[in-house]
């Protein structure tokens, strides 16, 4: 008898401490942080100019104390600078004169129904148009820019014996590359028949031009990589008997630098 009351009294224990164990409190402390991530992106604008940056050493030089741009070939009495906050392309420092980004900014406006539509029409031998391409990075991220310049295939030879107006400068300097351009150096100036791509059912020789450094978002390229358009002096009748007008065409990509340890490495991502 006296077992069975010790039992009992063993259980009650065990329920009480079962019960105490509910009542007991924790503290506690909570926080959060929202971290806000942004998505940035790649845009660029292709603009054309009549004004060459550094005018390549050509022209009448008229100036004084000041550098002048002048000559049939450039752009006659227009005020050239050498102040370095005039461009926004830091990957190159140009000690010369050169025409700056608002200038060419804004002859770009009126380019196309201005200066090219002028000097563009009924053409002849010897004739030349100057035209500049420029890469402007809208976008949010810096990138690699590349452009592209396309010349017909079957007037070639017309167009001034091919294209001998690219910036020699740009890639001598090693601000630009083109593997156009050295298949042309090194085949005796012919063009790599691996370059041919087709618009609008024209075959066109490609000709790449590939910045070697980043374009920072808002800046617009220093270098133009081409010049002028001209038709060559030495070109006959018979070779434009049926050439009523032509295009040369000008593209331009951009891919993210982000990621990528060179601009070659970048475009062979591209495809």
């Amino acid at each position: 008898m006296k077992k069975k009351v010790l039992l009992v009294g063993l259980l009650v224990v065990l329920v009480a401490a079962v019960s105490v164990g509910l009542t007991v409190a924790y503290l506690t402390s909570q926080d959060s942080e929202t971290n806000t991530f942004t998505v940035g992106d790649v845009k660029i604008d292709l603009i054309e100019s009549q004004y060459h940056r550094v005018n390549a050493g050509k022209g009448n030089a008229t100036g004084e104390t000041e550098p002048i741009c002048g000559g049939y070939l450039w752009a006659a009495n227009v005020q050239l600078t050498n102040d370095p906050d005039a461009v926004s392309d830091d990957n190159y420092e140009w000690t010369g004169s050169y025409f700056s980004d608002e200038q060419i900014k804004e002859d770009a406006k009126t380019y196309k129904e201005g200066y090219f539509k002028e000097h563009s029409q009924n053409m002849v031998p010897g004739s030349n148009v100057r035209k500049n391409p420029y890469v402007v990075n809208t976008g949010k991220n810096a990138a690699y820019v590349r452009v592209r310049v396309l010349v017909p295939v079957t007037l070639f030879d017309i167009l001034d014996n091919g294209p001998s107006y690219w910036t020699t400068t740009a890639m001598s300097e090693g601000a630009v590359t083109s593997e156009a351009v050295d298949y042309y150096k090194a085949h005796g100036n012919q063009p790599d028949p691996e370059s041919k791509v087709v618009r609008d059912g024209i075959e066109y020789y490609e000709f790449d031009f590939t910045y070697t450094e980043p374009l920072k978002a808002g800046a617009m390229t220093f270098w133009n990589v081409w010049g002028n358009i001209a038709i060559n002096k030495n070109a006959t009748s018979a070779q434009l008997a049926d050439v009523d007008s032509f295009d040369v065409i000008f593209e331009a990509d951009a891919i993210q630098a982000e990621g990528f340890a060179n601009a070659t490495e970048a475009f062979a991502a591209f495809k």
